[in-house]
């Protein structure tokens, strides 16, 4: 008889747990479900402004001379001079990497393997061993 009521003890507290998982499961995917999208990465390049190379510890004055502005989808502007001469570009990301042909003195193309922090505000491009930082400067 004390077995029977252990046994129906322990039954109806898993019973309640998995109820209450249940429960917490369903509350979440109903959050997931009805949450805001995120802003797609091309539509937030545009939107954050201009982009400013940043070493993470920039302090001298060549900080600031390197800035790209994503101007609209596809195209844009850049600078390594701190604004004295602007250089037009294309750009597009396709299968995770940032596609990018400048009009320079002649046409570069680079493609860059990209990791964007939206919350932060950082663009981080890796191309080979070459990795570079930008962070967004809203105007």
């Amino acid at each position: 008889m004390v077995m029977d009521k252990k046994k129906k003890i322990i039954s109806i507290t898993v019973l309640a747990v998995g109820l209450i998982a249940l429960v917490a499961g369903a509350v979440f995917l109903i959050m997931k479900l009805t949450a805001a999208p995120g802003v797609a990465d091309g539509e937030y390049l545009v939107s954050a402004g201009e982009w400013v190379m940043d070493s993470g510890d920039c302090t001298g004055e060549d900080c600031g001379r390197v800035v790209w502005k994503f101007t609209e989808i596809g195209k844009g502007t850049l600078t390594t001079n701190a604004h004295e001469n602007d250089y037009d570009f294309a750009w597009a990301i396709e299968d995770g990497k940032l596609i990018m042909q400048t009009k320079w003195l002649y046409e570069i193309d680079n493609q860059y393997d990209y990791v964007l922090n939206q919350e932060d505000g950082i663009l981080t491009l890796t191309a080979g061993e070459s990795k570079y930082r930008f962070a967004s400067r809203q105007e």
